[in-house]
């Protein structure tokens, strides 16, 4: 199978999987108690206004309509206005001024990850059994076993409240106004959310080396004589880094989820602290509009891993990708 009719396969499976989560989304959502029309009259409201305001924003037609309104108007790039959050302001707009603000801090903490975890997992796996191995089994284990937002406020506790950083409770400063600053705000954060990801690619990574280096051709380079370093670095972590890369691809994807404890807990205005504020406030646009963008990036974040992963490995090209 060709690179192209790889990736043209795998673009055909994006529409089933965006309809079937939006429509999922749309159906809780319109089954949810509560709603906007309470959260914008207030203590002011009664049956008779409720239903008023709810026969304005639509919400009085059938299920199947709603979806259609809201459908045809996302595929042309309009994801309505919101209700209760900003009210009247473009919902794309909303999601414009927040997501460098996400997408920097999923980076950086994919970033810190990728460095954190790659070196640990192959320490590990060469020094097995040693204390070198056990000290990063720890680590991993303990990044994975302690929630990003308890580890968010342990870090501000300690950074902001006993060292009284400026920088150590939280806030962000545009990187174009201040890229130094920037940083400095998010360096808690980076590691509060990326801790975790640190961890799953290291077991993943220490995983797949101690397989690879039990194969043939391992062997076959050690007899030659080739040293233990180049074997290794060339051939053991060439190959083990493959199933790796899709650990690392799909984790924008997971990180972005991360995102919503950790910007809520560090005071960040990305998407993450939209979309709790869209739930508090029923904004059932935001709340829409944020869960279809996020799945993009899970789907559009696996796409790119499928076809890096067929690169490097052509037998996946030529199993259909199955």
């Amino acid at each position: 199978m060709s690179t192209a009719r790889f990736i043209l396969k795998r673009l055909m499976l994006i529409v089933p999987v965006l309809f079937g989560v939006s429509v999922a989304v749309f159906g809780l959502l319109h089954i949810a108690p509560g709603g906007p029309a309470a959260v914008l009259l207030g203590p002011l409201q009664n049956e008779q206004i409720i239903q008023e305001v709810r026969s304005q924003l639509g919400l009085d037609k059938p299920f199947y309509v709603q979806y259609w309104l809201w459908a045809s108007s996302a595929i042309v790039g309009d994801l309505g206005t919101s209700w209760t959050v900003q009210q009247g302001t473009p919902v794309v707009d909303l999601i414009k001024s927040r997501l460098l603000l996400t997408f920097e801090l999923a980076l950086l903490a994919q970033l810190l990850a990728v460095l954190i975890g790659i070196p640990a997992g192959i320490i590990g796996a060469v020094r097995q059994n040693k204390p070198a191995d056990h000290l990063s089994r720890i680590g991993a284990l303990s990044g994975i076993s302690i929630p990003n937002f308890w580890l968010g406020i342990v870090l501000i506790m300690v950074f902001g409240v006993t060292f009284n950083f400026d920088w150590g409770t939280g806030g962000w400063i545009s990187p174009f106004e201040d890229p130094v600053a920037n940083l400095q705000h998010l360096i808690l954060p980076v590691i509060a959310l990326g801790t975790a990801r640190a961890a799953i690619i290291q077991r993943m990574t220490r995983s797949e080396m101690l397989e690879t280096m039990n194969q043939d051709y391992i062997r076959t380079a050690r007899a030659m004589g080739i040293s233990e370093r180049e074997v290794i670095l060339k051939d053991a972590t060439k190959n083990a880094l493959i199933p790796v890369v899709t650990v690392i691809g799909i984790g924008i994807g997971g990180l972005l989820n991360g995102a919503v404890l950790t910007e809520t807990v560090f005071n960040l205005p990305g998407l993450g602290k939209l979309f709790i504020t869209a739930i508090a406030r029923r904004d059932f646009e935001v709340i829409r509009a944020l869960v279809l963008f996020i799945t993009c990036v899970f789907v559009f974040a696996n796409l790119s891993v499928d076809v890096l992963y067929a690169y490097l490995n052509p037998k996946i090209r030529e199993d259909g990708g199955n």
